[in-house]
């Protein structure tokens, strides 16, 4: 995982931590935020993970929840924190008029990193965005895809990759979207300067990582434009 994807993954993991005042070994917000972390991290150093690990598999025993609740949110911020010093201030990534390829691996990053759930939002999607973008999609991840051109060759193209692969693609149109953004597992999300389909071509572009005490308020206004769009 490139170290600016990991970064952005990790500051949305540290803005929606869970409230361990009220942790409970079977609560599945605290499981599933605690196994996020641990993968994550396990990106990055192998013994920061393992020490993750063993401060998590501590938590039940309350007499030393605080300690090990610090040893978990310290081990995360230290690793932001490495990050940080890796990757420029600005963590947005320009690319130069025909560096095509280079972008293409850039947002192939990005979209491989999803564990869940990837929501692009791109007016000018064309079928492209399967064999280019979703190729490195992993077993389970769901799709939605919300665009306004190009819709019959859409249909077809996801007809045919849901035929393959299950019915994992979900395609709307609308006229009510103009920008090109991806969101991963509703919590991460990513910015481009050009529509998938001509990122790069002929024009200098950017990708780059929304805040994440922002892309709540954004992905809730995608829905509802999602909720209100047509079905293809």
């Amino acid at each position: 995982m490139e170290l600016e994807v990991l970064l952005a993954h990790l500051r949305a993991l540290i803005e929606r931590a869970p409230d361990f005042e009220r942790y409970s070994p079977t609560e599945k917000s605290h499981m599933i935020w605690l196994s996020q972390a641990h993968a994550l991290i396990s990106r990055w150093d192998k013994l920061e993970a393992s020490a993750f690990k063993s401060a998590s598999d501590s938590l039940p025993l309350e007499l030393m929840r605080d300690h090990n609740v610090a040893r978990i949110l310290g081990t995360i911020h230290r690793v932001i924190a490495d990050l940080e010093l890796r990757v420029p201030n600005n963590t947005s990534t320009v690319f130069g008029a025909g560096e095509v390829y280079d972008m293409f691996r850039a947002l192939n990053e990005v979209t491989s990193s999803a564990e869940r759930s990837i929501f692009v939002v791109d007016p000018y999607l064309d079928d492209s965005v399967f064999h280019h973008y979703l190729s490195s999609r992993r077993s389970g991840v769901k799709v939605r895809l919300l665009l306004s051109k190009n819709t019959d060759q859409l249909k077809v193209a996801a007809e045919k990759y849901n035929l393959q692969h299950g019915d994992v693609v979900e395609l709307r149109r609308t006229k009510a979207v103009h920008d090109r953004v991806i969101f991963l597992d509703d919590y991460v999300c990513w910015v481009l300067g050009q529509s998938l389909k001509d990122a790069a071509k002929a024009k200098p572009t950017y990708l780059a990582p929304l805040a994440p005490d922002v892309v709540s308020d954004k992905l809730q206004v995608y829905n509802e434009i999602w909720d209100g769009a047509s079905k293809i």
